[in-house]
């Protein structure tokens, strides 16, 4: 995950923020030297990236596929039941996840005392953090990718 992420292609070129604001893009790289791999299990960081990438309307984020959550169990069917989460068959720890980054993503305030008992349940204070911090991560990315207009042009799924 320590990768430079990309954001835009310019002239035919991916560029990151480090391009363009190097002091921020050292920091962003920072982060994620600090913050990841993680402790939450990818399978459900997926969910929520892809959640992410919906909200936002981003379809890197919609399509992209990471491999190491294939490999360790992620299923495209469980994507299939991201919109509709709360009454899917997926586990109530991932239903946990994404109904934070629901809230997170759309209204704050309804992620009301329940289901801060029902995240606190499933999820210790590090995996929380790092939940909100991939929820941070994800959402400028693709908002600057929809933005500056850098997308891909078609659907379909895409793999790495």
């Amino acid at each position: 995950m320590a990768s430079v992420p990309r954001t835009t292609v310019t002239e035919g070129r991916p560029m990151a923020l480090s391009d363009v604001a190097p002091a921020l893009g050292a920091a962003q790289l920072e982060l994620q030297r600090v913050a990841y791999p993680g402790v939450v299990d990818l399978v459900t960081r997926e969910l929520v990236r892809i959640m992410s990438g919906r909200q936002s309307h981003c379809r890197i984020c919609r399509n992209l596929r990471l491999r190491a959550a294939i490999d360790r169990g992620f299923e495209e069917s469980m994507a299939d039941q991201i919109d509709d989460f709360e009454h899917s068959d997926l586990p109530d720890r991932q239903k946990a996840a994404l109904r934070l980054a629901h809230c997170f993503l759309t209204d704050p305030r309804a992620f009301d005392e329940a289901a801060q008992n029902d995240l606190l349940e499933h999820f210790g204070p590090d995996e929380i953090a790092e939940l909100i911090l991939d929820l941070v991560r994800f959402r400028p990315g693709s908002k600057l990718t929809v933005a500056a207009g850098t997308e891909p042009e078609t659907e379909g799924l895409v793999y790495w």
